[in-house]
């Protein structure tokens, strides 16, 4: 005779055994690492220009762009552009500030910005002499506080657009280096 007890342990061993076999055979797949075969094996990533009116923009996303790829760590960075399998150039395209909340005393007046920056992107195979890619676009926003919230009530602003700009652009710079590396070193 089969207790309550011995049908409650069956149940729970023959769940755990379909449990363990789904996991096995789901996974019998799944390779560490990144699938795609890269092109190349060495770049060299020139500064990026800045064709917007985002001031010094170039030199914290060229910064970004490769400390992102650095941490990748499949492809080599490489300091001799005439030694590197393939080039990319970038060009900080557009910088576009946008108020998205305006003060409650003066409706003219904004208290945040959304920021948004974008950057082409050309990818150069220099072993055959064209491009991988041309006119990719990547972009990064954020948003620029112009208020301080833990401030008292009253307190008068001190920071501004200038500084909260300047907070903002370390962020962009950041996501665009880190989505720029991903357009980079993806499969296309």
């Amino acid at each position: 005779m089969i207790t309550p007890i011995h049908t409650i342990l069956r149940s729970v061993f023959t769940l755990l055994a379909t449990f363990a076999l789904s996991f096995f055979v789901g996974c019998q797949s799944y390779q560490l690492g990144h699938p795609t075969e890269l092109p190349f094996e060495t770049i060299y990533i020139q500064p990026a220009k800045n064709d917007s009116f985002a001031p010094q923009a170039q030199t914290l996303v060229s910064t970004q762009v490769r400390e992102a790829v650095i941490r990748d760590g499949r492809v080599r960075l490489i300091a001799d552009q005439s030694a590197a399998d393939a080039v990319l150039q970038m060009t900080v395209t557009d910088y576009t500030r946008r108020a998205s909340a305006r003060r409650q005393d003066d409706t003219e007046a904004a208290q945040n910005f959304d920021l948004t920056l974008r950057l082409q992107l050309d990818l150069y195979d220099q072993r055959n002499d064209n491009y991988f890619f041309k006119g990719r676009q990547v972009e990064a926003r954020t948003t620029g506080y112009l208020n301080n919230p833990y401030a008292a009530a009253g307190t008068p602003d001190t920071q501004g657009l200038i500084q909260s700009e300047y907070n903002a652009m370390p962020r962009l710079a950041r996501e665009l280096g880190r989505k720029a590396a991903n357009e980079l070193l993806s499969a296309w």
